[in-house]
Formats: structure tokens, C-alpha cells, sequence
């Protein structure tokens, strides 16, 4: 029979996984596989499991929140031997899976995680680290991190919000050099992202539509200061009616970018602290990852 390790992350989304073991694992038999259940032990652990047993498997299966999911891919990047990756969300607000078009219902995403719909995906490389769909800095990037897993598991996406709204009292700005082979430009900023997902943060990407996963390049946005809670205003309506005029902010698409500031800088990867750092080299490492996905997903023209 074919094999397949299921790591599940026993504390993700308000411990989402108690009582959906046996459907899941009923599925996964159901595809064939025969099933080998891990539950971490704590942080990283999911990345050291899949670095020295992903060969033993001719499938990988995450349950947990994006930042399980982003330690399995970790894992899986240490090795030459990469077999597909299933995604069970069990998080707070599962952008990835979202992207990839995988239900919210564990047996349901179980299904798709076990099924033969497989695509290969870009892996982002975050210095020495890696991401699978955001790398961020500025204001609201220290929310995911910095909000208490009690509070998530109580208030879910609430508690998202009431963090984020403590962060408008202290926007920071950040004095930064980007460089790309598309533009070069220096200034400051209050917040930039590096993304590959048609949500962030359960909120649709600025040009979702225009989003493909395989394509070898990742959207990069940048925002300007702002001075009054007005501007504040003003900012948040062009992002959200997609206003690609607005002088509030720089958008464009690049496979390798370089970001030096004069201080160093706390970013995010995945919704979990990455690091603070002057410098910070990303590049996209296309179609890095096979993953399986719950529908036809946008391709690239390439």
C-alpha cells in the first residue's frame, strides 16, 4: 500500500481536530494509503519530522493552522525527495487553503488531501527560511504573532481585529531601499508584502483574479505613511475597490526582491514572527512543491 504521514497539530483552531481523527484517517485508508499519525510535540517539531522522514512516505498530510503548514514545507525543502503535500486547515483563518481551494469540513479536506488533484506550487526563500504565500512587515504583520492563542481559540478572527486595532496607535515607519529587476526605490514605508495567495489575513489579495500560484512570481505591495486617521481611510478604500491608481501605495509583480533599511525590521512569514532583520533577500523557488488541491487552480501562461 501507499504511505502517508498525517501530522496533526493537536492545539491549531480551538483544537479543531478532536473527534475528526477516525473520518480523516476512514479517508485517507479509503484512497489506499496507509496511514501513519504524528501529533507535534511543539513548535518546529513538524519540520524536523518531515526532514528526516519524508522519504519514507509517498504522502505528506498537515492538519493545523498556516503556521503548521509552513513547517512542514520548511521540512520538506531540506529534502531532495518531496512527495505531495496534503492541507487540513485547522486554523484561525487557513489563508493557504483558501488558495488552494480546500474545504473547510476536516473529512471533506481530508478527501482532496488523499486525492489525485495534484499541481506544483512556489515556495518562497526568506533569507535562509521559507514561506508558502506571505512575507510581511509593518503595521498589523505583528498581530497573528502576537495575539495569544487563548484568545484566538475563543474570539477566532475577532481576535485578529482587536489586536490590530491597538497596532493604529503606534504605526512605525520604516526607511527602506527595494530592489528588484522591475524598479528600484527608496522611501519610507508603513507596511510591505510579498505574497502568492488570493486571501491574506481572510481578506481577498488586492488583485486575487490575477493570482497564479505557478507562475514564478510573487506580488509585492508597499505602503506610504499616512498622517491623519483620514489618510488611514483613504488608504484602506483604495485597497479595497482595488484602486491601482492610487498614489498610496507601489504594487507590482517580481520573482526576486531585496529589501535594506536603515533599522532593523520584524516580519512575518505565514502569520508567525520571521525575524527582524536590516536586509532581506526573497526569491520565489518556482514550482518548488507539489501540493494537493481542491480544484482547477489559476495557472501561469508560461
Amino acid at each position: 500500500m501507499k504511505k502517508l504521514l498525517w501530522i496533526v497539530n493537536p492545539h491549531a483552531g480551538r483544537g479543531a481536530m478532536s473527534g475528526k481523527i477516525i473520518g480523516c484517517v476512514t479517508s485517507f485508508q479509503q484512497a489506499g494509503f496507509d496511514v501513519t499519525l504524528y501529533v507535534t510535540q511543539g513548535a518546529q517539531d513538524a519540520t524536523r519530522v518531515v526532514r528526516e522522514r519524508a522519504a519514507e512516505f509517498d504522502r505528506i498530510v498537515c492538519a493545523g493552522g498556516d503556521g503548521t503548514l509552513n513547517e512542514v514545507v520548511t521540512g520538506l525543502m531540506a529534502n531532495e525527495v518531496r512527495p505531495p503535500l496534503g492541507y487540513i486547515p485547522a486554523g484561525t483563518t487557513n489563508d493557504f487553503a483558501l488558495s488552494l481551494d480546500i474545504p473547510k469540513v476536516p473529512a471533506e479536506a481530508a478527501v482532496v488531501a488523499a486525492g489525485d488533484r495534484l499541481q506544483a506550487l512556489d515556495i518562497g526563500r526568506f533569507n535562509d527560511r521559507y514561506f508558502n504565500y506571505i512575507a510581511a512587515f509593518g503595521v498589523f504583520t505583528e498581530v497573528s504573532y502576537a495575539t495569544p492563542q487563548q484568545s484566538k481559540n475563543i474570539f477566532g478572527r475577532a481576535a485578529y481585529i482587536m489586536e490590530g486595532v491597538k497596532s493604529l496607535t503606534n504605526i512605525r515607519e520604516h526607511h527602506i531601499r527595494v530592489e528588484s529587476e522591475e524598479m528600484t526605490i527608496e522611501d519610507d514605508f508603513i507596511y510591505g508584502m510579498v505574497s502568492n495567495s488570493v486571501s491574506v489575513g481572510g481578506f481577498k489579495a488586492i488583485t486575487p483574479d490575477g493570482v497564479a500560484l505557478d507562475d514564478g512570481l510573487y506580488e509585492v505591495l508597499l505602503v506610504y505613511p499616512v498622517e491623519n486617521p483620514m489618510e488611514l481611510q483613504w488608504l484602506v478604500n483604495d485597497l479595497l475597490t482595488h484602486n491601482m491608481e492610487s498614489s498610496r501605495f507601489v504594487y507590482f509583480r517580481t520573482a526576486r526582491i531585496t529589501f535594506d533599511a536603515t533599522d532593523e525590521i520584524p516580519w512575518t512569514l505565514d502569520g508567525e514572527f520571521g525575524g527582524a532583520v536590516q536586509h532581506a533577500e526573497i526569491t520565489n523557488c518556482a514550482r518548488a512543491i507539489t501540493f494537493a488541491t481542491g480544484g482547477k487552480l489559476p495557472e501561469s501562461k508560461a
